[in-house]
């Protein structure tokens, strides 16, 4: 696609590689923790090549979270494996806990207890604890057309995949279209301007604009004042690695969100946590706000009243162009699965992320996880309900923080994980002063760049 509705940015850029980036003092001694390690089975020097492994009678331990949300994505990955291990003679195990980081600590530092894990933070954490998988990586890259930006920003350090990509949550816009038509209007406005007209009629009958501008909010304060932000020009690096935050389409991003905000908005949006625009949405309190299908597919079964008045919309397009955000879920291999094991780990992966068998993971999702790689964009694996569509559109404008970098970095990673970008918009909304919130993020970011 072309500008405005596509996003000025090179895959080849991000192709150079990724740096390291850390979310926090703790978890960044972990991964220090672990040993660094040569490739799994490669001959020592002067060795001869090694007999080839074979990953019959192996046992591969998988560790992760569960997809609490979607069970059916948990169904999915069990049947596949357990089919896939009966066929191998492999034995296949599950453990799945939502608080999930302390048992990955606990294997990593134990070498044992799980070989495979699901993650969502980028990998960079566990960076020396986990086994090369470029290889791997290398043969669903030709298979789906190349790997879309997000991938390799995400998950290569120093040339090394750490980890596959399951795909990407991206937020897209949710709106009661039965209110819009109420006032003439079929679909979302395709731009900000005329968003803001709207949302002015619409909050003027109590029926508000719900938007995260917020740093209460992990998920939904990282992606949705990004997405304006963007969306005006703005951003927070240059390619070099300097910071770009400090600009006029920064301070018109703001500006124009403390006009939106105020004229169209909920007064409490500055300070939504991640389920609080849900919350609002299904209450019918608000009438539009990005996120991923976890308004709709709940409203489907619990209040099909929303569910049959709203609809989703692609984020509207400003000065910039038009773009999306992007979180990625992944797996990855613990580097002290050896022998057997290890080839059985390698082989699940490979066999289970390939198209013909993981588009069922995707069809199960309805939208929830969207491809990284093109050639899906052909395959069944879109939403059948016509509410959904969007996700089709949807995968290919997503982008990660901080993506002008050519890689990820510490400073960019702190500058996510602190939230800054949230905290931005909500302070220049609550204030109406966009120049003094720039002023105090920066200073914030500066005391960052002493971690860094």
């Amino acid at each position: 696609m072309t500008s405005p509705t596509s996003h000025p940015i090179s895959r080849r850029r991000f192709l150079k590689g990724a740096g390291l980036v850390a979310v926090g003092a703790g978890i960044t001694a972990l991964a220090a923790c672990a040993p660094a390690t040569a490739p799994a089975n490669a001959p020592a020097a002067g060795d001869a090549p090694a007999a080839p492994v074979t990953a019959e009678g192996a046992t591969v331990r998988f560790l992760g979270g569960p997809w609490s949300f979607l069970p059916a994505l948990d169904v999915v990955i069990e049947d596949f494996a357990n089919q896939w291990a009966s066929e191998n003679n492999v034995t296949v195990t599950f453990e799945r806990d939502a608080q999930v980081l302390p048992k990955i600590q606990t294997a990593i530092e134990t070498g044992g207890g799980a070989n495979i894990i699901q993650y969502s933070s980028p990998p960079h954490i566990f960076a020396n604890a986990l086994a090369d998988v470029s290889d791997i990586v290398s043969e669903l890259d030709e298979e789906g057309g190349g790997y879309l930006p997000n991938a390799p920003y995400q998950m290569v350090q120093e040339g090394k995949w750490l980890g596959v990509p399951l795909g990407q949550h991206n937020w897209f816009v949710n709106y009661r279209q039965d209110w819009l038509q109420e006032e003439g209007v079929e679909t979302f406005p395709d731009t900000w301007d005329e968003a803001l007209i709207l949302g002015k009629t619409l909050k003027e009958k109590g029926r508000p604009y719900g938007l995260p501008l917020t740093d209460q909010a992990s998920g939904d304060g990282n992606a949705v004042p990004r997405i304006m932000l963007w969306a005006f020009g703005g951003k927070e690096f240059n390619e070099d690695g300097s910071l770009a935050l400090e600009s006029q389409q920064t301070l018109d991003a703001l500006n124009f969100a403390i006009q939106l905000h105020n004229d169209a908005g909920d007064p409490g949006e500055v300070g939504y946590d991640d389920g609080a625009n849900n919350s609002a949405f299904l209450a019918s309190k608000i009438s539009m706000t990005l996120n991923v299908n976890t308004i709709y597919l709940p409203a489907i079964q619990s209040n099909p009243e929303v569910a049959e008045g709203m609809n989703h919309a692609l984020p509207p397009q400003g000065p910039g162009g038009r773009f999306g955000y992007g979180q990625l879920p992944w797996w990855g291999i613990l580097n002290h699965t050896e022998g057997a094991d290890l080839e059985a780990a390698r082989e699940l992966i490979r066999a289970f992320f390939s198209i013909p068998n993981f588009g069922a993971f995707y069809k199960a999702g309805q939208g929830y996880i969207l491809p990284l790689l093109p050639n899906y964009e052909n395959e069944p694996i879109w939403p059948e309900d016509p509410k959904l569509a969007i996700a089709k559109e949807m995968f290919k404008l997503a982008l990660p923080a901080g993506h002008a970098l050519p890689h990820q970095t510490r400073l960019a990673s702190l500058i996510q994980d602190r939230i800054l970008i949230g905290k931005l918009f909500s302070q220049a909304c609550s204030t109406g002063n966009a120049e003094a919130a720039l002023e105090v993020v920066m200073n914030d970011i500066a005391d960052l760049e002493l971690l860094a």
